[in-house]
């Protein structure tokens, strides 16, 4: 029943973001300001500068995002001290959200457990960067779970144009985009291991 629950709540969740998206071409590392989880303010370009990006956009709570994250671990702790590598997590939930999400607070515990079943991990360790003026905000009722954007024009779909969550986005070191793909389902090896092989590839390259 838990995970018949989980997924309807990610078609709901989905549903609400792939609607209203729209669609915009993005060849290269748009000059967008960031801040890290410690409000520390800088562009994605600044941290893809002669480096491969690696973009993982996501929100809370978003079950194909947290399926996702189990993946991205492992990804991130084989490559997070090669120099020419950058991997980040792009967020849109409101970064004080995010904090206790990560924190485990009580207050989202239903969230930090959804998390738990759907990424197979008791922690979450990736660095993680939000864009100003999305803060999006979440108000849980009695029935569905409200999200509320300060201004969705700033949030990673808008700015990248994609149509649903999560969305990996790679950018090589000239900041030339060479991979894009939205959604995590049940067959992802494929798609895995040629976004692996365009990394290694990309960080060999001068």
């Amino acid at each position: 029943m838990k995970v018949i629950t989980y997924s309807l709540s990610a078609f709901l969740i989905l549903l609400g973001f792939t609607v209203n998206a729209q669609t915009k071409q993005i060849k290269s590392v748009p000059d967008i300001e960031v801040y890290d989880i410690n409000g520390k303010h800088t562009t994605l370009k600044q941290l893809g500068q002669n480096k491969v990006l690696f973009i993982d956009c996501w929100f809370v709570p978003c079950p194909p995002c947290f399926r996702e994250m189990g993946m991205l671990h492992k990804l991130y702790a084989k490559y997070k001290d090669n120099k020419n590598f950058c991997f980040i997590t792009l967020c849109q939930t409101d970064s004080g959200i995010v904090k206790r999400f990560i924190s485990q607070d009580k207050s989202i515990a239903n969230f930090v457990r959804m998390y738990k079943d759907f990424s197979k991990r008791q922690d979450f360790k990736l660095p993680v960067y939000f864009i100003p003026g999305c803060n999006e905000k979440i108000y849980t009722g009695k029935v569905l779970t409200k999200y509320t954007p300060d201004d969705k024009t700033k949030c990673p779909d808008r700015q990248f144009g994609f149509r649903g969550y999560p969305t990996v986005i790679i950018f090589n070191k000239k900041g030339k985009l060479i991979f894009k793909k939205t959604g995590y389902g049940d067959h992802e090896d494929e798609n895995n291991l040629k976004m692996e092989n365009l990394i290694v590839q990309n960080i060999a390259a001068k």
